[in-house]
């Protein structure tokens, strides 16, 4: 059960990946704090590092080992927390 989650993770991981690197200009509007520049390289910044947690959780999904599967998820949901919260702060 934990592999087949880690592994809608990592197609989930995939898409939203392409789609901040893609279509980041999309977000723009929404971020009324700091430069466009520095919103950009931000979307950019977490599209490439989700893109790396989905490679990372490719291998993890592969290998099968309890712990470093449940590791895996438990830094993910800390990294998709550090970024709704760091885009939250954008927005308001």
């Amino acid at each position: 059960m934990i592999r087949v989650l880690i592994f809608v993770s990592v197609a989930l991981l995939i898409i939203i990946g392409i789609y901040l690197l893609k279509k980041a200009p999309i977000f723009l509007p929404l971020m009324h704090n700091g430069e466009p520049d520095e919103n950009m390289q931000f979307l950019h910044q977490f599209g490439v590092f989700y893109l790396i947690l989905a490679a990372i959780g490719i291998l993890v999904g592969i290998f099968n080992l309890k712990f470093f599967s449940l590791f895996y998820i438990f830094s993910l949901l800390v990294i998709s927390a550090v970024f709704s919260v760091m885009f939250a702060k954008k927005i308001l």
